[in-house]
């Protein structure tokens, strides 16, 4: 019975063993390394000093296993946890958007499921999670707190499956159209990123005078040798992006069912998304600069609350790469309610020359101090100068809008060409804005809000709009009569 106290399995130990070791022992040991360089201790002193942490952490992670109860009881979801401080958690079954399974390499080895509750309150984290159940556990506490009826033990063979009535709809994405995906998805940002973070965590572990050092071996190369190593870096990093996207999208399914989507996902990590599709605010097609020549675009869906995939920016993607020709066709299937537009509004051509002086001017003001001090150098940012007027009026030409009665469309671009599609009754609020040197050209700038986690909005805008654009936007949202 649902009504009695559970535990979860006792494989939960193992995650959250491994949570404090990411979360407390990895940065105390980084934080701690230079102190520990200035004690002059025996190496087994501080054998014994990492074992004692780990026993302790050991001892932490199965008390706080076993002081972790769950249980539903009427509308609600129970959940008391806490070593020596007791947390109770009540969730009503009312507030509850979406019930994610997730089943990561060590669940799948013990034939267990992580089970995530989402609420339309609740942040890019889960109101409430469950590390480890059983996977009929998960399929029950899912009937129990959805209304939805669990399938036989026997027949349920992925435990990221939905357990649901037969699929109104559903589509897959194939080998090729994947690696496409993971070739084309401009990852490396994420990776050179992520290194940054890195290194700003072990520096206080590299040896003095490193970077000095390696300054100094640069400098007597030739800018063939530095340009190859550059190369090979990002060559490198774009690997790792490839893989990481691999991993991430294999075995893609979307399912259309008659109130919501199921997503599942991934290859060492099978993770199940609910979009639930009264909480969809609109929908946004991502055309990066490797893409866009080729015809390819990755489709998501914002969510207000709930199911958030937090890899995508609070976004969900709902087809990781389609044909700019199958987006129509692909909406009208599972987003029926959503439009997208062919025609689009252009700028005024006076905007160009505001487009492209934002884009050229912080780069002139970074490269100017650059040439300055090194004169040899100016033919690299006499290109990246370039580059970035370019890329000035790219945003220009890209940049337009749509409005038809019942929803308002924004194409605008950064690196990558963006669509925004929302109905006019989830736009929060829409605005206009004009400064000193847009108004001597007639200009505005028009920008609405959604719904977004937890609620708080989320913005898109087009800049230096025509006076009697932005004028009819501001109509068209004000004064419709729904």
């Amino acid at each position: 019975m649902m009504s009695e106290a559970k535990r979860m399995h006792p494989a939960a130990t193992i995650f959250n063993f491994i949570a404090m070791i990411k979360d407390v022992l990895v940065p105390a040991v980084i934080g701690s390394f230079a102190l520990i360089r200035n004690i002059d201790a025996a190496p087994w002193v501080w054998v014994l000093v990492i074992l004692g942490l780990l026993l302790i952490m050991v001892a932490a992670s199965f008390l706080s296993w076993y002081r972790f109860t769950y249980r539903i009881e009427g509308d609600e979801l129970r959940i008391e946890s806490g070593i020596f401080i007791r947390k109770k958690r009540y969730i009503s079954k009312n507030r509850i958007q979406s019930i994610d399974l997730t089943a990561g390499v060590i669940h799948r080895l013990f034939g267990l499921v992580k089970v995530e509750v989402q609420t339309a309150g609740s942040d890019n984290s889960a109101e409430a999670g469950l590390k480890a159940v059983s996977r009929r556990q998960g399929e029950l506490l899912r009937e129990a707190l959805k209304g939805e009826k669990a399938e036989p033990a026997g027949k349920v063979e992925d435990p990221t499956e939905p357990v649901k009535p037969k699929a109104v709809t559903q589509r897959t994405i194939g080998w090729k159209r994947l690696l496409l995906a993971a070739t084309t998805s401009g990852g490396i940002g994420v990776f050179l990123s992520l290194f940054a973070v890195f290194g700003s965590q072990v520096n206080q572990i590299i040896p003095d005078g490193f970077f000095t050092n390696v300054y100094n071996w640069a400098v007597h190369l030739s800018i063939v040798i530095l340009l190859v190593l550059v190369l090979l870096v990002c060559v490198g990093i774009w690997l790792m992006a490839i893989a990481g996207t691999l991993l991430r999208y294999s075995y893609f399914t979307i399912r259309k069912y008659e109130n919501e989507l199921f997503i599942t996902r991934g290859l060492l990590e099978k993770k199940q998304v609910t979009v639930p599709l009264n909480r969809i605010q609109g929908i946004r097609i991502q055309e990066n600069i490797f893409r866009q020549p080729l015809g390819y675009a990755a489709v998501y869906v914002e969510v207000a609350g709930g199911a958030l995939d937090k890899n995508d920016d609070f976004s969900i993607a709902l087809f990781p790469l389609l044909k700019r020709t199958e987006i129509q066709s692909f909406v009208q299937e599972y987003l029926p309610g959503f439009q997208i537009e062919e025609e689009w509004e252009q700028l005024p051509v006076r905007s160009a020359r505001r487009f492209i002086l934002r884009s050229t001017l912080p780069v002139v003001a970074i490269a100017a101090p650059l040439l300055y001090f090194f004169p040899l150098f100016s033919w690299m940012a006499l290109i990246i100068i370039a580059a970035a007027a370019v890329l000035g009026y790219l945003r220009f030409k890209d940049a337009g809008f749509s409005i038809n009665e019942k929803q308002l469309s924004f194409r605008s671009r950064m690196l990558s060409r963006e669509i925004i599609v929302v109905d006019r009754k989830r736009i929060q609020s829409l605005s206009t804005s004009n400064h000193w040197f847009q108004r001597r050209k007639s200009l505005q700038t028009v920008y609405f809000s959604i719904a977004s986690h937890s609620g708080v909005g989320k913005s898109f805008l087009v800049k230096d709009m025509e006076n009697g654009d932005a004028e009819a936007i501001r109509d068209w949202y004000s004064f419709h009569s729904d």
